[in-house]
């Protein structure tokens, strides 16, 4: 079944699950729903929910079996996502997914693994929508788990190339959350720009606590006393918004290159102050559909606009949940085992384009694209600024390529 065929049946029978169906089967959608980054996880579980109303509304899966979703909060905490698997396993379940945070994705990647030797029988599935940190897929891939989105490393592959290509940027300022993602996006960053352009000098290398920072005024100033032309951030939720914010207050007019700020309210902290000089790299914006002229990607980002009131911006959350439903129909089964044989190597007609899970360390592979916040030529704003994204750089699927040599072991 493909992202089309998905999207004509929910068309056709609405984004209502139907009551007659057989079973159930159950996922644990394991993220913060509490705490400081309970915006995110309000914002994955709408997507997440979406994915499966997408997959229900199209039939369902085998004999008609509908997904079910059942959350649980982890307050973004490693112990507390531990906790929270050990719930989900006691109430049967035997696919779970998360992202948020890679230092918790890490803890339950490990849980999971931890789980599925001392329970051969009787595995557990993994299926990680985009925690971004490289080492899930790189050094500790695993064949019960699947990542759908890229990774830090491929973002800022597309994040660099545009880098490269602006000659008005000379000083780099690199800023992030001090924990793996933020550490990968600064090796990338320099590694990167020491390839493609070695003029360029970085002023600064400086990681802050994760989400607990409430003013990054004395950050900013910093950043402005190095005289950067750029700044690149893996920041996400509160702490890019609350970084944009002060660079807003300050009068900071250097560009940034993020990897999140098309959503969890950073297109609202933005504002007009950030008009020409904010860049996203990742797998959508609200003008993609248009800019590729596919009308199914429309409709489908207006369906979660009206049944949400907010825009669509995590599409990897709801291609996985669509791989997921397409993997359960191939395998004929719902038991873990059989669903990663038969999503390991999958191709998928997504949203955006061609997709590849590579079978090596189950990477999905997608298109990438780097857009600037902006009003010119848009069509769809964001968050109702007014602004919204235009693609500036685009990058397909069979492009993108990172340094993981990862082998899966196959039980």
């Amino acid at each position: 079944m493909t992202f089309k065929s998905i999207l004509a049946a929910t068309v056709a029978t609405g984004l209502l699950a139907s009551t007659a169906l057989a079973d159930t089967i159950r996922i644990a959608h394991i993220d913060p729903f509490s705490g400081a980054f309970s915006n995110v996880g309000t914002v994955n579980g709408k997507h997440v929910q979406f994915g499966a109303d997408m997959v229900n509304a199209a039939g369902g899966v085998l004999d008609g079996d509908t997904l079910e979703i059942v959350r649980f909060d982890n307050k973004l905490s490693a112990q507390e996502t531990v906790i929270a698997f050990q719930e989900a396993l006691d109430q049967g379940i035997r696919i779970v997914t998360q992202a948020t945070s890679s230092g918790v994705a890490l803890a339950l990647a490990d849980a999971v693994k931890k789980y599925n030797r001392r329970n051969p029988d009787d595995p557990v599935l993994y299926l990680n929508y985009g925690s971004a940190d490289p080492s899930l897929t790189r050094d500790k891939c695993d064949y019960f788990m699947f990542r759908f989105e890229a990774h830090s490393g491929m973002k800022q592959a597309a994040a660099t190339d545009q880098i490269a290509k602006d000659d008005s940027i000379k000083k780099v300022y690199i800023i992030g959350q001090d924990y793996g993602h933020g550490h990968e996006v600064s090796r990338y960053t320099k590694e990167m720009l020491a390839e493609k352009r070695p003029d360029i000098e970085i002023v600064g290398d400086e990681f802050h606590p994760f989400g607990s920072v409430k003013d990054f005024t004395p950050y900013i100033a910093k950043i402005l006393a190095s005289e950067a032309d750029a700044v690149v951030t893996g920041n996400f939720g509160s702490d890019l918004s609350l970084l944009i914010k002060a660079a807003n207050s300050a009068g900071l007019d250097a560009k940034f290159f993020t990897q999140y700020s098309g959503t969890f309210g950073t297109p609202t902290a933005i504002g007009e102050a950030g008009e020409g000089r904010i860049y996203d790299a990742a797998p959508w914006h609200p003008d993609v559909p248009v800019e590729q002229g596919n009308a199914d990607a429309a409709k489908m980002a207006k369906d979660f606009e009206a049944k949400y009131d907010s825009d669509l911006y995590y599409v990897q959350i709801v291609v996985q949940m669509q791989m997921l439903g397409e993997a359960i129909n191939a395998a004929g089964s719902a038991e873990p085992a059989a669903i990663a044989a038969a999503m390991e190597g999958m191709s998928f007609d997504g949203p955006t384009g061609a997709m590849q899970m590579r079978a090596s360390d189950h990477q999905l592979f997608h298109p990438l694209f780097v857009s600037v916040f902006t009003q010119d030529g848009i069509t769809n704003d964001s968050e109702d600024t007014g602004l919204g994204w235009k693609t500036v750089l685009s990058v397909d699927a069979e492009h993108l390529s990172d340094d993981s040599t990862c082998q899966v072991e196959k039980p």
